[in-house]
């Protein structure tokens, strides 16, 4: 099971809703703690067919200079001071279709699928470029709303090796820019570029049941490289990222599942092209961490996960707090499986 977030609020709430040329408050399409913890396992013995709704809220009012440090005031035409109010809030609604073989691809699960979210962003702030740039005052204010469809993403191959207390999973994933992004739009919902996203997760399962393996508790790390191209209609390349994901997992019954997350992202390379007004030297970074709770409201076909989590360390970014309620839902269709086997696997 597999979830991807396909848009930065905390570049789009701020620096896309400006009007003033490209903004240099640029970020990547993958974010590390959007995924639920157990996500990138082995997915198997469940094969076919598998529908996930996610659900995301997230909110802030402080953002983070390339100093680290919060920034509460920021200089206008004639070095006037202005006080930095923030006020942003986003949310996410990312379905997903996925689907899992039955049978192994060199001795693995092979899975797959897409997600085409729509986003709704809030903003309500003073600005003028965050400090970043001295040469140019652009200040006033944002207010206002944005939503629809943003950046799809398909996930083309991913495999996942099942092995007695571990889960090995490698896969690539591409972020297509379908979302509205116009330079200097008011109303984008895109990030403008194309991603390809290179992943690797390993799950390590200590416990042991009467001498035999268990997958009650999972401990999780994964990395993410993200490798992204130039922004439509600009000469700006954002530098390519790093993410990291971890965390615990642990079944408290059959049906109850508690859990720990966290992860961190890092701008490696520096932007790049003649469109480039900003100090290239800064790179943004960002720290999540949080907490899960997953229920199977229908035995292996229908789990409910919450999720609090919030951010720290930020570097050029916003720091936010997130409200999370997904569904996962086991279809049963396009198992693999005949319905003949199907109806004697059931006596």
């Amino acid at each position: 099971m597999i979830l991807i977030c396909l848009i930065a609020i905390h570049s789009k709430s701020f620096a896309q809703l400006t009007s003033y040329q490209i903004s240099p408050l640029q970020t990547g399409h993958y974010i590390p703690g959007f995924i639920n913890v157990r996500d990138y396992a082995d997915p198997s013995p469940i094969s076919g067919l598998i529908v996930i709704d996610y659900n995301d809220y997230q909110y802030g009012n402080k953002f983070y200079g390339k100093d680290g440090n919060q920034v509460t005031k920021i200089t206008g035409p004639g070095n006037t001071s202005i006080d930095l109010n923030p006020d942003v809030n986003g949310y996410i609604n990312a379905p997903m279709v996925l689907w899992a073989s039955k049978g192994k691809v060199l001795g693995a699960t092979y899975f797959g699928g897409l997600s085409l979210p729509i986003v709704t962003v809030n903003a309500n702030l003073a600005y003028s470029r965050i400090g970043i740039i001295d040469s140019i005052h652009h200040s006033g204010n944002i207010s206002g709303s944005v939503s629809g469809i943003s950046d799809l993403s398909v996930m083309p191959i991913y495999l996942s090796w099942g092995l007695k207390n571990l889960d090995l999973t490698a896969g690539w994933m591409v972020y297509a820019p379908t979302g509205k992004y116009i330079l200097g739009g008011s109303d984008n919902t895109g990030l403008g570029f194309w991603s390809n996203v290179i992943q690797g997760f390993a799950y390590w399962y200590p416990e042991k049941v009467k001498g035999q393996a268990s997958k009650a508790l999972a401990i999780m790390i994964g990395g993410s490289f993200e490798l992204t191209s130039k922004i439509v209609s600009t000469d700006v390349k954002p530098g390519n990222r790093f993410s990291l994901d971890y965390g615990i997992s642990q079944y408290l019954s059959n049906n109850l599942e508690v859990g720990v997350y966290g992860g961190n992202n890092w701008q490696i390379s520096q932007d790049k092209g003649s469109n480039v007004y900003w100090d290239t030297s800064v790179k943004d970074k960002l720290g999540v961490v949080g907490f899960q709770l997953g229920y199977w409201v229908w035995a292996n076909r229908l789990e409910a996960v919450g999720k609090y989590g919030w951010n720290y360390s930020a570097v050029q970014r916003f720091e936010q707090s997130m409200f999370m309620l997904n569904l996962i839902f086991v279809t049963n269709a396009l198992t693999g499986n005949s319905p003949k086997k199907a109806k004697s696997a059931t006596k």
